[in-house]
Protein backbone atom coordinates (compact mmCIF):
# COMPACT_ATOMS: atom_id res chain seq x y z
CA UNK A 1 0.00 0.00 0.00
CA UNK A 2 2.60 2.56 0.99
CA UNK A 3 4.12 1.69 -2.32
CA UNK A 4 1.67 1.80 -4.19
CA UNK A 5 1.05 5.76 -2.23
CA UNK A 6 4.57 6.44 -3.23
CA UNK A 7 4.57 5.54 -6.89
CA UNK A 8 1.25 7.69 -6.95
CA UNK A 9 2.78 11.10 -5.46
CA UNK A 10 5.72 10.49 -7.78
CA UNK A 11 3.36 9.66 -11.16
CA UNK A 12 1.42 13.26 -9.89
CA UNK A 13 4.35 15.20 -9.47
CA UNK A 14 5.51 14.22 -13.38
CA UNK A 15 2.49 14.42 -14.89
CA UNK A 16 1.55 17.18 -13.50
CA UNK A 17 4.23 19.59 -13.67
CA UNK A 18 3.94 21.02 -10.90
CA UNK A 19 6.24 23.34 -8.98
CA UNK A 20 5.92 24.51 -5.74
CA UNK A 21 8.96 27.30 -6.27
CA UNK A 22 7.15 30.95 -6.72
CA UNK A 23 7.56 32.66 -9.72
CA UNK A 24 9.95 35.74 -9.60
CA UNK A 25 8.37 38.99 -9.33
CA UNK A 26 9.79 42.12 -11.65
CA UNK A 27 12.16 43.33 -8.70
CA UNK A 28 13.54 39.73 -8.18
CA UNK A 29 16.74 39.33 -10.63
CA UNK A 30 16.52 36.19 -12.71
CA UNK A 31 18.16 33.19 -11.89
CA UNK A 32 21.76 32.33 -13.57
CA UNK A 33 20.65 29.05 -13.92
CA UNK A 34 19.95 27.88 -17.60
CA UNK A 35 16.93 26.85 -18.35
CA UNK A 36 15.17 23.75 -18.90
CA UNK A 37 15.51 23.30 -22.39
CA UNK A 38 19.61 24.33 -21.95
CA UNK A 39 19.85 22.15 -19.39
CA UNK A 40 18.50 18.79 -21.23
CA UNK A 41 21.27 19.03 -23.68
CA UNK A 42 24.10 19.01 -20.65
CA UNK A 43 22.17 16.07 -18.55
CA UNK A 44 21.29 12.75 -19.13
CA UNK A 45 17.63 12.17 -18.04
CA UNK A 46 16.33 15.92 -17.54
CA UNK A 47 12.66 14.88 -16.49
CA UNK A 48 14.19 12.41 -13.97
CA UNK A 49 16.44 15.47 -12.64
CA UNK A 50 13.38 17.88 -12.77
CA UNK A 51 11.41 15.70 -10.98
CA UNK A 52 14.06 15.59 -8.29
CA UNK A 53 14.54 18.92 -7.76
CA UNK A 54 10.82 19.58 -7.40
CA UNK A 55 10.51 17.17 -5.47
CA UNK A 56 13.07 18.71 -3.03
CA UNK A 57 11.53 21.73 -3.03
CA UNK A 58 8.16 20.01 -1.76
CA UNK A 59 9.86 18.60 0.73
CA UNK A 60 11.32 21.76 1.70
CA UNK A 61 8.05 23.50 1.53
CA UNK A 62 6.10 20.64 3.55
CA UNK A 63 9.15 21.07 6.22
CA UNK A 64 8.57 25.10 6.92
CA UNK A 65 4.24 24.31 7.22
CA UNK A 66 2.82 25.69 10.46
CA UNK A 67 1.92 22.47 11.88
CA UNK A 68 2.05 18.78 11.45
CA UNK A 69 -2.03 18.50 10.46
CA UNK A 70 -2.95 15.07 11.94
CA UNK A 71 0.51 13.13 11.11
CA UNK A 72 -0.41 13.76 7.04
CA UNK A 73 2.45 16.39 6.84
CA UNK A 74 5.49 13.88 8.20
CA UNK A 75 3.33 10.64 5.97
CA UNK A 76 3.90 13.01 3.21
CA UNK A 77 7.23 13.89 3.30
CA UNK A 78 8.02 10.36 4.25
CA UNK A 79 6.78 9.38 0.94
CA UNK A 80 8.58 12.60 -0.88
CA UNK A 81 11.86 10.97 0.78
CA UNK A 82 11.01 7.44 -0.36
CA UNK A 83 9.95 8.37 -4.27
CA UNK A 84 13.55 10.99 -4.16
CA UNK A 85 14.81 7.30 -3.25
CA UNK A 86 13.60 5.60 -6.19
CA UNK A 87 14.52 8.21 -8.37
CA UNK A 88 17.93 8.31 -7.45
CA UNK A 89 18.29 4.47 -7.73
CA UNK A 90 16.47 4.83 -11.15
CA UNK A 91 19.18 7.09 -12.31
CA UNK A 92 21.69 5.21 -10.68
CA UNK A 93 20.94 2.04 -12.24
CA UNK A 94 20.83 3.40 -16.20
CA UNK A 95 24.43 3.88 -15.15
CA UNK A 96 25.16 0.01 -15.12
Amino acid sequence: MKKVFVMFLFGSFLLAGVSFAQAPTAATPAPSTPTHAAAAHHERHPEMHAALRKLKGAKSDLEKAAHDYAGHRVKAIAAIDEAIREIKEGLESDKK
